[in-house]
């Protein structure tokens, strides 16, 4: 079973050593091993992983958002561990003042392409070139940001020290603005192809929630995201 996914630490990203790690991707790694499945997994930039998954029966995609429109396209099993998203901005960027989640299409924005925010921010007026910037890995826009070239990224308690930390800064450094809500989005999951093995599905689905009954989530979250 291949396992694909993106850099989105803390959820699933490569460490110092060039190994494979990350909340969501030890959760799994840990159920693929009580199931007796053996999964390789392999990170790739979103757009490509999505892709990926959905034209290889013996394959699945992890984090990926619940969503109406993908619900029909996979296998869900889950949910994995997620948190609350939040507009960020740079302290020193007094300019940017946003007392309504409507102003934030007044700033610009980079996202990773094909990623499930850029349909959510285009629904709040962000447009493609215009104030939304769409790159294929992260780091190419915390770049930016933090050159002032953009204006807002998006974060959560949980991603924003991985975010910020290999650039040299840390969360001191930025504003929480307003909460992205969005009460379609129903957690991270494991998306199976539709076509996968009901067998295999099942297997990994019970070995998930036996972890789960016994140690839950929180042992991992403490590996990678600081108190």
């Amino acid at each position: 079973m291949v396992i694909y996914t993106e850099s989105f630490a803390p959820y699933n990203f490569q460490n110092e050593a060039g190994q494979l790690a990350g909340i969501n991707h030890d959760i799994v790694k840990d159920a693929c091993a009580r199931a007796a499945l053996e999964c390789e997994f392999i990170m790739l930039p979103w757009k490509r992983a999505y892709q990926l998954v959905q034209n290889n029966p013996h394959s699945a995609i992890i984090s990926l958002a619940k969503t109406q429109e993908r619900i029909p396209l996979f296998e869900w099993v889950g949910p994995l561990v997620s948190s609350q998203t939040y507009f960020f901005k740079l302290k020193t960027s007094d300019h940017i003042v946003m007392n309504d989640i409507s102003q934030a299409k007044n700033y610009s924005l980079g996202i990773v392409r094909g990623d499930i925010y850029e349909m959510l921010v285009r629904r709040l007026g962000f447009v493609t070139d215009k104030n939304l910037l769409l790159f294929s890995e992260a780091d190419s826009f915390m770049r930016l940001f933090f050159k002032k070239r953009i204006d807002l990224i998006i974060g959560s308690d949980f991603t924003i020290d991985h975010q910020t930390e290999p650039f040299g800064y840390s969360r001191d450094d930025l504003v929480k603005l307003k909460q992205i809500h969005v009460d379609e989005l129903k957690g991270n999951y494991i998306g199976f192809n539709k076509a996968a093995s009901p067998v295999v599905v099942k297997r990994f689905n019970q070995a998930l929630e036996q972890l789960k009954a016994e140690s839950g989530y929180e042992t991992y979250i403490k590996r990678y995201v600081k108190n």
